[in-house]
This record gives C-alpha cells, structure tokens and sequence, in this order.
C-alpha cells in the first residue's frame, strides 16, 4: 500500500510541480483544505509561495491552522517547504508584523537591508552542517551528500535558536537557516521538488520516515 502523503491547499502552494514530484517517488498523494484530513494525517507538507500576511490570513480564516496543530500534537510528521517553512515561525517582519503558527520559536526577516546584496535569493546552493539531529540525518538526509545541491528562490528568512537549525547555505556572506527541525516538525527554505535527483531523495526519505 502507497504511503499518503497530504499536501495543504491553501491558495499559495506551488501544488502542481510538489504532487508531481511526490507521485513520481511512489507516494499517493492527497490535496486538500479539509481540516478533519489534515488533523488525522500521518504525514503532511505545507507548501507556500506569496507573501506571508496573507498565507496566515488565509490559513486561520480556515481554520488550517488549529488543524495543524492537532496533527502535530498527535505525533504525525510536518513539513514546510519555502515560505511554508517560514509559517512555522512565531512571527514575521514581511510588509507587516505578523504572528504565524508559533511551532517553531524565531522569526522571519529580509535576508539583508545592504543595496549591495542582491535580493531575492534566487539559485542552486548546497547544504552546510550547523546541528546534528539523529531523526534527520538518518533518516531525512539518508543518501544525500555534501556535494548535493538544491534549489532556492526568497527574499526572507529564518531567525531561530541555534539548536533548531540544522543546515545552512551561505549566500553573500550571509548564513541562511536552510533546514530547521523540532521534534516531528521539519521546513526546508529551498523547494525539493526543484531540486532535481537529490531533491527526490529528500521527498522519499520524508515519505519513509
């Protein structure tokens, strides 16, 4: 039997391309906005691209985000790719402060005020080790190496406890939050469904865990 894997629709995922990717590792694939669904889930992704004040607007308006809440408090894995990663934080700076889902204590803001540094973020970087996580990097990072890159497009990013990043990409000097993790809580800042061979390992190891 496939594993299902359930993919959030809240108007501001790149849907198509992530169902695609998912589909192609072996996995059957549900989108959905039903909150019942989402709480029961084993596994879900929150994909976003957009602006955070809406995506939250948008996401408590529905209730998504009590939903998401009780799937994680039942143990059930979550990830947030790109600006659904973001969401994950207690609050954002983008256009306007805005409070998220708070499953992840830190913040989001601009990757830099410097005119000289080029924004958004946009391109292929690889991943650098900050923290050590026995869930991720035995089973998440499983069959990915150094020399593995993966695809990044964004203009902010995530302030959190050091303990709570486990990789980086460096970008103008800068370290970017590229992988952060709490307990069955997992945001990935670049889209593995871009991301090419290693991308797809990453989608799978998500899908075995």
């Amino acid at each position: 039997m496939k594993k299902e894997i359930i993919i959030i629709d809240y108007g501001m995922g790149n849907i198509l391309s992530l169902k695609r990717a998912l589909e192609y590792i072996g996995a059957s694939v549900v989108v959905t906005k039903d909150n019942d669904i989402i709480s029961k889930s084993s596994h879900i992704i929150l994909p976003g691209v957009g602006a955070f004040p809406k995506a939250m607007e948008t996401i408590n308006k529905s209730g998504i985000g009590e939903a998401i809440r009780s799937s994680v408090k039942k143990g059930n894995f979550l990830l947030g790719i790109c600006l659904g990663m973001q969401l994950l934080l207690t609050d954002s700076e983008e256009f306007l402060f805005s409070k998220g889902l708070d499953l992840i204590s830190g913040n989001v803001k601009i990757i830099s005020k410097n005119k000289n540094i080029k924004i958004p973020h946009v391109g292929w970087s690889n991943l650098k080790k900050l923290n050590y996580s026995i869930k991720f990097d035995k089973y998440l990072f499983k069959n990915i190496n150094k020399k593995d890159s993966f695809y990044f497009t964004h203009s902010f990013m995530c302030f959190t406890k050091k303990n709570k990043c486990l990789y980086y990409t460096n970008y103008s000097n800068i370290k970017i939050p590229a992988v952060i993790n709490s307990e069955n809580i997992f945001g990935f800042q670049f889209h593995p469904e871009k991301s090419g061979k290693a991308g797809l390992i990453l989608l799978e190891n998500f899908k075995n865990i």
